[in-house]
């Protein structure tokens, strides 16, 4: 090679390494947040379809405590799973506060959130690092988000004052939620408060 050629072929050859890191990168990209809806590109269905009823758990709280889900009956009852390393669950989660615990604030509603497959430490850091702090549940096995999914998260679950299921979603999708928490309000009108 003599030294007129050089320049040329260091240009191709920083140009093809460039190309190839953000091959990769879009391609890590989208398999992270695909991991969120489904991994390996599945569509993983739902356990627990409308109008079944909900199965029975028990959850640790972050806070401390249990909560069971059948001494929730007589609330219409949001139950959210999530993953805190999920970028759709993370856009959800940063929606409850106002378009949901203010929304229903007073009414006899209660909301649910489940963290799939963390460890306390996990959800203390990303408590700390959104700011979020209404109650949290947690599974760190994955056994009570098994009764009702296998691998997608995010996970909402509406369910009626007795406890069946009313509405459910996978994934994050805004016109989706809102449709969640329109039936939501609906419940809670038919519901005496």
């Amino acid at each position: 090679m003599d030294s007129g050629t050089f320049p040329g072929y260091f240009v191709r050859t920083i140009i093809e390494c460039i190309r190839v890191v953000m091959t990769r990168g879009v391609m890590l990209s989208v398999l992270l947040a695909g991991a969120c809806i489904g991994e390996d590109g599945q569509s993983f269905e739902s356990r627990v379809q409308a109008g079944d009823i909900a199965p029975d758990f028990a959850v640790e709280m972050y806070d401390g405590g249990e909560i069971r889900l059948s001494e929730l009956r007589g609330n219409v009852v949001l139950l959210v799973f999530f993953a805190s390393w999920c970028p759709e669950c993370r856009m959800e989660l940063a929606l409850l506060p106002t378009e949901v615990l203010d929304r229903f604030a007073g009414r006899k509603f209660v909301l649910l959130a489940v963290s799939r497959g963390e460890s306390r430490e996990q959800l203390a850091v990303f408590r700390e690092e959104s700011g979020l702090g209404f109650p949290m549940g947690l599974d760190p096995d994955g056994s009570v988000y098994g009764l009702y999914a296998t691998q997608t998260v995010p996970r909402n679950y509406l369910l009626d004052c007795e406890g069946r299921v009313a509405a459910l979603s996978e994934g994050y999708d805004a016109t989706g939620f809102g449709e969640i928490l329109n039936r939501a309000g609906a419940l809670l009108s038919e519901t005496v408060e």
